[in-house]
């Protein structure tokens, strides 16, 4: 028999869809609508459907939203360590899978692309704390996975723009040492469309 939690008075558990449908709004409104009183109510609903999922909350999909949280919520150092831990979960459960029947199945949850995503947005990430020789860094790991595992990288604008920004900011660097000023780095429209495509792509799949 169906019961209703809320009969009672207790609180109803949030179930997997409502985690999936949370997140993809979040994603949605920080990025197409950035009406922020909206945004954190939605995060904190989110927050706490993962709080009371034990099993998604230590998943690599946990990961994913504690990361997508902190970065609405500015807190970019926060939503950095959490896409690590995301990245590396996805390569402990292919080193797992690996030469095994289950491969198949753990590929087509989280596969190579998967994982040079995971890397572009800690790049952007790195870039929005102004660490932009640890973004291209990240970008250029991303790349070499890209090409030892045979898939496309995609991420080849963001690559350019980010060693353009760096080779400008050296040469601001040696023109304010001799005017003693200097200047806070900025995301630019591009890096926050980029982060918004590969969010909204891979949001609700897993």
């Amino acid at each position: 028999m169906h019961r209703n939690a809320r009969g009672n008075g207790a609180r109803s558990v949030p179930g997997r869809g409502q985690l999936e449908s949370l997140y993809l709004r979040l994603v949605r409104a920080f990025y197409d609508k950035n009406d922020r009183p909206r945004v954190e109510k939605i995060a904190a609903r989110l927050e706490e459907a993962l709080a009371a999922s034990p099993e998604d909350s230590c998943s690599i999909r946990g990961e994913e939203v504690r990361s997508m949280i902190a970065e609405v919520r500015g807190d970019f150092a926060e939503a950095a360590r959490s896409r690590e831990a995301e990245i590396r979960k996805i390569l402990e459960l292919h080193a797992l899978a690996a030469n095994t029947p289950h491969w198949k199945y753990a590929a087509r949850q989280y596969g190579f692309s998967d994982v040079s995503d995971r890397l572009d947005l800690l790049a952007i990430l790195y870039d929005a704390q102004g660490e932009t020789d640890r973004a291209v860094s990240v970008l250029l790991e991303s790349k070499d996975y890209c090409r030892s595992h045979g898939i496309r990288f995609d991420a080849e604008d963001l690559l350019q723009e980010l060693e353009e920004a760096r080779s400008a900011a050296s040469e601001r660097v040696g023109s304010d040492a001799a005017g003693g000023a200097r200047c806070a780095p900025a995301r630019s429209a591009a890096v926050e469309s980029r982060g918004s495509t590969k969010r909204q792509r891979k949001g609700g799949r897993h």
